[in-house]
C-alpha cells in the first residue's frame, strides 16, 4: 500500500506583488510547495498573513487561506490546522510563535525560517523562544545566522538556504552593464521608517561628491514608504534633487526595465539578512554597490561582482560609486561576473534544490503524525 501523501501546511507574510522581499520570499517557497504537490509528494495548504484574498502572483493549484492582517482570524486560522497532523512551515520567528501543542493532540513538527532583523538584537523573547522549540531552522544567510547566535546564543540548529531569484518568461542572457548606458545608478527598496536602514539616507548624502566627478549621474529610487517625503527634502537640501528621481512604486515590468536602462545597482544597506535585490541586479548583468556591514558582503563578491562601501568611512560610498560610474569597462566586466554568479547560484532552480534538501530531511526527521 501506498504511503499517503504528507501533509504540509505553510503560514507566511504574503505573496502580493508590491509587498517587499518578504513576499518574493513566500512565493518562493510556494512555488517549491505547489511543483510537490503537482508530484503527488505532498498536499500542501497555505495560510498568509497580510493578503486580503489572491493576487496574480498567487501561487497557483494549492489552497490558500488569506486573513487581511488579522492577528485573531490568522491564529484561529493556524490552530485550526493544528487539530490535523501534519508538518508545518513559518517563514519567520514571530509567526511560528502561534505554534504550540494543543490539549489532547500530539506537537506537529515545525520548520521555522529567519530572515534578518527579526531574530537579531531587537526580537522579542517569544521569537527566539519559537526559534528554540522548532524543529528546523532556515537562514537565508549565514550573516543572519552568526548574527543571530551573537545577539542570543544558540541557533546552531540552523541550516543556510540562500535564496534565489523567481522565475521569468525570459531571462536576461548577455550582461546589459554596457559601456554606452546613462550613468543611471538604481536604488530598489522600501523607504519605511522600520527598514530605515537601507541606505537611502546615505545615497543622497553621498550624491553631491558623486556629482563632482560624473555631474551627469543620476540617482534614482524605485519603492514607497512613510520615509519618502523626508528623503524628498533631503535632496532639496543637499542640492541635488534635480539628479535624484523618486520612482515610488512601479510595476514588476517597469521595475524589469528600470535595471535594464541602469548603469549600475546601489543598496548600501546596513541591515539586509540576504538581499534579493542584489541578486535581481546580478540576474540583469549589473555591477552592485552593497556595505560590509551585513549580507550584502555575503551575496556580491567585492571587486569581482560589486564593490562593497564601509558607511563609518567618511567619502568611501562616494568614492565606490564613481569608481564604477568613471570606469565602464571595469563596471560591464562586474555586472557580467555578477549575472554569472547569479546563474550558478540564485536562480529559483538553485534555490528549490537547496530548499528541497532541508525539506526532505524535516519530513524525515518528524512523523508529523502520519501526515494525514
Amino acid at each position: 500500500m501506498n504511503r499517503p501523501a504528507h501533509r504540509i501546511v505553510y503560514a507566511g507574510q504574503s505573496l502580493r506583488e508590491g509587498n517587499g522581499g518578504i513576499a518574493r520570499v513566500d512565493r518562493l517557497i510556494a512555488r517549491v510547495l505547489a511543483e510537490m504537490a503537482d508530484a503527488g509528494q505532498a498536499r500542501v495548504e497555505l495560510h498568509m498573513f497580510s493578503d486580503g484574498g489572491p493576487s496574480e502572483a498567487a501561487a497557483p493549484r494549492i489552497p490558500i487561506s488569506y486573513y487581511g492582517g488579522s492577528r485573531l482570524r490568522f491564529g484561529l486560522g493556524v490552530w485550526k490546522a493544528l487539530l490535523r497532523p501534519g508538518f508545518f512551515i513559518y517563514d519567520a520567528a514571530y509567526l511560528a510563535k502561534l505554534h504550540r501543542p494543543l490539549v489532547g493532540r500530539a506537537r506537529r513538527p515545525c520548520l521555522v525560517f529567519i530572515m534578518g532583523i527579526e531574530v537579531w538584537e531587537k526580537a522579542t523573547k517569544a521569537s527566539i523562544a519559537a526559534c528554540g522549540k522548532a524543529d528546523g531552522l532556515v537562514a537565508i544567510s549565514n550573516f543572519t545566522r552568526e548574527r543571530a547566535r551573537q545577539c542570543h546564543g544558540g541557533f546552531t540548529k540552523a541550516r543556510v538556504c540562500w535564496l534565489g531569484t523567481e522565475p521569468t518568461a525570459v531571462d536576461s542572457g548577455d550582461a546589459v552593464g554596457a559601456v554606452s548606458k546613462a550613468p543611471v545608478v538604481l536604488v530598489v527598496g522600501r523607504m519605511a521608517s522600520n527598514e530605515g536602514y537601507k541606505g537611502h539616507r546615505e545615497l543622497i548624502q553621498a550624491w553631491p561628491e558623486v556629482l563632482r566627478s560624473v555631474p551627469t549621474a543620476v540617482l534614482e529610487f524605485v519603492g514607497k514608504g512613510d520615509l519618502l517625503p523626508e528623503m524628498q527634502r533631503l535632496a532639496e537640501t543637499c542640492g541635488v534633487a534635480t539628479q535624484v528621481r523618486f520612482r515610488g512604486f512601479v510595476s514588476e515590468a517597469e521595475l524589469a526595465a528600470a535595471y535594464t536602462q541602469a548603469a549600475l545597482f546601489a543598496m548600501p544597506s546596513r541591515g539586509e539578512g540576504f538581499g534579493l535585490v542584489y541578486i535581481e541586479a546580478m540576474r540583469h548583468g549589473l555591477p552592485v554597490v552593497a556595505s560590509v556591514h551585513d549580507a550584502g558582503a555575503e551575496v556580491v563578491r567585492d571587486g569581482v561582482t560589486g564593490v562593497l562601501a564601509d558607511l563609518q568611512k567618511p567619502g568611501d560610498l562616494a568614492a565606490k560609486v564613481v569608481e564604477l560610474l568613471t570606469d565602464p569597462s571595469k563596471a560591464q566586466a562586474m555586472g557580467r561576473a555578477g549575472q554569472r554568479r547569479w546563474r550558478e547560484e540564485f536562480t529559483y532552480p538553485a534555490f528549490k534544490q537547496r530548499f528541497g534538501l532541508i525539506l526532505d530531511d524535516f519530513l524525515r526527521g518528524g512523523s508529523g503524525n502520519g501526515g494525514t
